[in-house]
């Protein structure tokens, strides 16, 4: 394994990146982040700083990624369907220099005052330094940096103020343990050498980079598709002769909904391994992975604040239905009741679990108290147990989280933003099925007195303060909510109906 830099001057004419009908080999790539590199110290950027980086899937996020870890910068991930005022949220907790962004119209977030502010595609003239401007100039240092990326990733909790999640603090891991556990999860799925990986997911979530970095690192690869499209992504599987792609349920689940003449005409043998995480892959959809693409199918199940947690292989997928696997080297998988005492097999309680990367503290706060970590141990907020032969099994979330589509929704954010309507009295928002994306907001709203809520309204009032993507999708309007002696909306209930006679309520 070796970074960019290494397959640049080992093999400087292979391709590392493609997407349509351009590409750019390693030796490009390098000379490119080099010269960005150069012009970002010479604005300002030093070891230890924070930028944010807010891009699509495309070749400028590789190139300004790799100049940040050749200068030592911390990348700050931004979702780019976020809201200006949310951009600027993150920007401003995280204490980022600025941000980099590939946005049609950045002149949208040149108006935040967000700092250093580096742009694609832009006209000459406007706020900010343009990419294109950085890779004009001629003189630059060769420059080298790490093979994975130091990023800040942002999670709401279910407190619904995003809070950052820091790079691991090397200088406090057990350091052997450390290498063993990324050696593990690194081999999870399998990249052979110069292997070529289908990339499909964002690079504000932590799966996208790590796709990237699990081509490159083997002189590999990477095939980008942003939008995504079903058939096209069969298509360049076809191509390109890919080998390992890494996906959510969503997407190979409108694979799946594609006619089965349309599947059967692409040729997929090519492909080696499967991975699928961020949400549970339902067993109609392994079995029919199995059946089309043959015995391929790899899941991974972690969070932001403890990393990788456990991994399904191929052989398990039918031997362990419903399983999230066992889990990896260096990584102690427990179930717990609320008083931190253990249960015992096939037991059902909180998962929790022992990584050499669990949380301390959020970036810029208080370490996390004994409610959250005791002893090295992290509470997930997801139930289950683990059966005779370790095997984890998901069956409930304690937190509110709703995952659709691989993406993290935090219902108290969407609960904020509602309760500021004048004819909202309460709200609650719950998660509930939907066939495509594994889960949907669903928002039961109770009207102030005299008041008559209007759902479309309501929609309305959301836009600009909420990104489209974390709106309710259904809404109820009820007269009251059910609630704990505390006063603690009981969202079980809530939630019941939607579940009943389901597998797993996740």
């Amino acid at each position: 394994m070796g970074s960019p830099e290494f397959w640049a001057d080992r093999t400087p004419d292979a391709v590392a990146v493609i997407k349509g009908d351009r590409q750019l080999t390693y030796a490009q790539w390098d000379e490119m982040s080099n010269k960005v590199a150069e012009r970002l110290f010479d604005l300002g950027l030093r070891p230890g700083d924070r930028l944010g980086m807010r891009f699509r899937i495309d070749f400028p996020w590789f190139v300004v990624q790799r100049a940040l870890q050749k200068l030592d910068v911390a990348q700050v991930a931004v979702n780019w369907k976020l809201t200006p005022d949310e951009v600027l949220h993150i920007l401003k907790d995280s204490g980022a220099k600025g941000l980099a962004c590939d946005d049609a119209d950045a002149a949208l977030l040149g108006d935040l005052d967000c700092g250093l502010l580096i742009t694609v595609g832009q006209k000459k003239g406007t706020d900010g330094h343009r990419l294109e401007e950085l890779l004009e100039t001629e003189k630059f240092t060769p420059r080298f940096g790490p093979l994975r990326p130091s990023m800040v990733l942002y999670t709401s909790g279910t407190t619904g103020a995003p809070k950052g999640v820091p790079p691991v603090d090397l200088a406090s891991v057990d350091f052997d343990r450390l290498l063993k556990y990324g050696a593990a999860v690194g081999e999870v799925p399998p990249v052979p050498s110069e292997g070529v990986v289908l990339m499909t997911l964002p690079v504000h979530h932590g799966a996208g980079p790590a796709s990237a970095t699990a081509a490159c690192a083997r002189g590999g690869t990477a095939i980008l598709l942003d939008p995504y499209d079903p058939e096209e992504a069969l298509q360049l599987i076809e191509k390109h002769n890919v080998q390992v792609w890494t996906s959510v349920p969503t997407m190979l689940l409108r694979i799946q909904s594609l006619p089965e003449e349309v599947v059967a005409r692409h040729d997929l043998s090519s492909i080696h391994a499967l991975n699928v995480g961020a949400a549970a892959v339902p067993f109609s959809l392994k079995t029919w992975i199995i059946d089309k693409i043959g015995p391929v199918l790899w899941e991974a199940y972690g969070c932001s604040e403890a990393g990788m947690i456990s991994f399904m292989a191929p052989e398990d997928q039918l031997r362990k239905p419903g399983s999230s696997g066992r889990a990896y080297e260096g990584v102690e998988i427990e179930i717990a009741n609320d008083d931190w005492s253990r249960l015992g097999t096939n037991e059902t309680g909180e998962i929790i679990v022992n990584t050499p990367v669990v949380l301390k503290n959020y970036l810029g706060r208080e370490a996390l108290g004994e409610e959250t970590v005791k002893d090295g141990f992290y509470r997930t907020g997801d139930v289950g147990h683990l059966d005779e032969d370790g095997y984890l099994f998901i069956t409930d979330r304690i937190k509110d989280m709703i995952v659709a589509g691989g993406v993290n929704i935090y219902p108290a954010e969407i609960e904020k933003a509602m309760v500021e309507h004048p004819d909202i009295e309460d709200c609650a928002v719950i998660g509930i099925p939907h066939e495509e994306f594994g889960e949907k907001p669903l928002a039961f709203l109770v009207a102030r007195k005299g008041a008559a809520i209007d759902v479309e309204d309501i929609s309305a009032f959301l836009d600009g303060r909420l990104a489209s993507f974390k709106k309710p999708r259904e809404y109820e309007i009820v007269s009251s909510l059910p609630m704990s002696p505390m006063g603690k909306v009981l969202k079980n209930e809530l939630r019941k109906p939607y579940w009943e006679g389901r597998e797993r309520n996740v």
